[in-house]
């Protein structure tokens, strides 16, 4: 069914598939008795339950082309080669750029979509390598970054090869240079500087806490802390957030604890705030390859649109066949709904156009602004069309059902689309 929707939509969208976006998620069960539900890695915040993962193939206007169900305990770098087999084989595409996030990032991978014949681009981990150390401690002058469109909401800057580090200078082989394009969201300071001064200052509360309780004389019950029983709390205290790497503690034989902020270590991580770093082969330039990894986040979109408005959770089957199938039923729907947004937006796209080459400075811009917020959202235009009601009624011995008079804003979505006003009475057999 997805290979025929596929090959249906490259006629009614003219799709062509050179960018295609992977992500996975996971969705819990409430029972305990399907097949697919195992225990691993919660994006729900709910280990306590079964799960299962979900991978989505999205285009990038948003459009899911394939979807496949896994156990709950299913690592997300495992199911990167089945996504290049139904690229492949199943919608014989020759040559794309695969984009994903960083739980995709293993050498098994990237040399299984080379051989595929694809590029990547991912997102690159900003901890714990040396190459993310070295690029953020050079890097940090943002004036040497390019802003990113024309509203430079982000700036991004490329790495020369020649700061490539030596264990990833390898894979620069001839055919797929590997690239490095360190990006900065202004937007996302203030938030990862709010979110550690927050977490750091919990943890000094109840460091605090401690520290008060030990220099008591002495506990009313149970055993004297020792300083291993104490380091212990700590370390406790500080792992809860990751802070330990941001205390220097101290805690000596008269039971008094001393801890103060290492000001150097939280400087070093201040250069991180707002930073990510793209790795990518492909031949793009920079800032189209930051603009496909932004848009990444139509997959992220697809997951929370399929949970909250079509409603995948809760699922009440455990046969594994009908779980998939109920996977599939609320995949396909969304397709549906992101299929009305694509034709709605191409619209309005087509419309600004034809805008901007008003003469009248006035006039443009004053249509320029009522088309941008013109824009609806697949569930915004289903919500609308949802006013239109068939009215069941009786007249005499006649079954029919009237139908509500759809207002302007429903008889311009259904022009948009292509579809005919709806008739007046619709006779009930």
């Amino acid at each position: 069914m997805e290979e025929h929707l596929y090959f249906q939509l490259t006629d009614l969208l003219s799709l062509k598939l050179t960018l295609v976006f992977y992500d996975l998620t996971s969705s819990y069960f409430e029972g305990t008795h399907c097949p697919l539900g195992k225990h691993g890695y919660s994006r729900e915040h709910r280990p306590d339950r079964p799960q299962i993962n979900i991978v989505l193939l999205v285009t990038p206007e948003g459009i899911p082309i394939a979807h496949q169900v896994f156990e709950g305990n299913v690592a997300d770098k495992t199911t990167v080669p089945d996504a290049i087999k139904v690229l492949s084989k199943r919608f014989e595409v020759g040559e794309c750029v695969f984009v994903g996030d960083r739980g995709m990032v293993t050498q098994d991978n990237f040399q299984a979509l080379q051989e595929a014949g694809f590029r990547y681009i991912v997102g690159f981990h900003k901890r714990g390598r040396e190459v993310s150390d070295q690029l953020l401690q050079e890097y940090q002058d943002l004036s040497q970054y390019t802003p990113l469109g024309e509203e430079g909401a982000l700036l991004y800057q490329e790495i020369p090869a020649a700061k490539v580090p030596a264990e990833d200078a390898a894979e620069n082989e001839e055919d797929y240079p590997v690239r490095y394009i360190l990006c900065h969201n202004p937007a996302k300071v203030a938030e990862d500087r709010a979110f550690r001064e927050q977490a750091l200052q919990e943890a000094e509360a109840q460091l605090q806490h401690l520290k008060e309780w030990l220099e008591k004389e002495g506990p009313r019950r149970g055993r004297k802390p020792t300083a291993k029983g104490a380091m212990l709390k700590v370390a406790d205290i500080l792992n809860r957030k990751g802070m330990a790497r941001f205390f220097d503690i101290d805690y000596d034989s008269n039971k008094r604890l001393n801890f103060q902020r290492n000001q150097t270590t939280i400087d070093k991580e201040s250069l991180r705030d707002g930073k990510f770093l793209i790795k990518t082969n492909s031949l793009l330039p920079a800032d189209q390859v930051v603009t496909a990894y932004k848009n990444l986040m139509q997959v992220e979109n697809a997951f929370r649109e399929i949970k909250d408005f079509i409603r995948l959770r809760p699922i009440y089957h455990y046969n594994e066949h009908r779980v998939r199938a109920h996977v599939l039923i609320c995949v396909l729907a969304y397709l549906f709904e992101q299929w009305l947004e694509v034709l709605y937006r191409r619209h309005v796209e087509s419309e600004i156009q034809k805008a901007k080459s008003i003469m009248d400075n006035e006039t443009r811009e004053k249509e320029l602004k009522q088309l941008k917020s013109s824009y609806r959202s697949g569930r915004r235009i289903l919500e609308e069309l949802d006013e239109i009601k068939a009215v069941d009624q009786q007249f005499i011995d006649k079954r029919f059902y009237s139908i509500t008079l759809p207002g302007e804003a429903q008889k311009k979505i259904l022009g948009v689309l292509g579809l005919p006003l709806p008739p007046k009475v619709l006779v009930k057999e």
